[in-house]
């Protein structure tokens, strides 16, 4: 069930039943993008949608499909201030599929340089779009869960949500 509370800057709560991740998610718009997105705990699943945008419905589709465990589709997202390597790392680590997973190392192949296993942990770290680029689906070469901008915690809920086990 999702409840819509609309208010001046706030465009959307959405609080789901607990077959949901415990987490909550802030979606920040600008314009006709978003400009960045923050997680945050929650007992259950809790989403925020701040700014005034004709996205409102582009992001509670996002929502609900990614509840479904299923892939969502691409959001339009501000990358115009993150640098060349940056944009190329996050939008690799945007093509990794829902319930699976990928190395730094193996990021760092696809964006053309094998040697930056390191700066595509910095990439993740940095994210200003967590969940919507999902840097909790890369991990360390060994399959263990590597690290997370937020807790070791929420990356493991999310992983286990999307029906991917790793070890810790």
């Amino acid at each position: 069930m999702i409840e819509q509370n609309d208010s001046t800057n706030l465009l959307l709560d959405a609080s789901l039943e607990a077959s949901s991740p415990s987490f909550g998610v802030s979606f920040y718009l600008e314009g006709n993008a978003i400009s960045r997105v923050t997680l945050f705990d929650s007992p259950s699943f809790y989403c925020n949608i701040y700014g005034k945008s004709p996205l409102k419905n582009q992001i509670l589709n996002w929502i609900q499909t990614y509840l479904k465990k299923q892939e969502p589709p691409p959001l339009p997202l501000d990358l115009s201030h993150l640098s060349t390597f940056t944009r190329k790392g996050l939008l690799a680590i945007q093509k990794i599929p829902f319930g699976s997973t990928a190395s730094y190392q193996e990021v760092a192949r696809k964006v053309g340089d094998p040697k930056a296993a390191r700066a595509i942990g910095n990439v993740c770290n940095r994210n200003p779009f967590p969940l919507v680029i999902p840097c909790h689906r890369v991990i360390s070469a060994n399959q263990s869960i590597g690290g997370f901008g937020y807790s070791l915690e929420l990356k493991m809920n999310l992983l286990t949500f999307e029906n991917k086990f790793l070890l810790k």
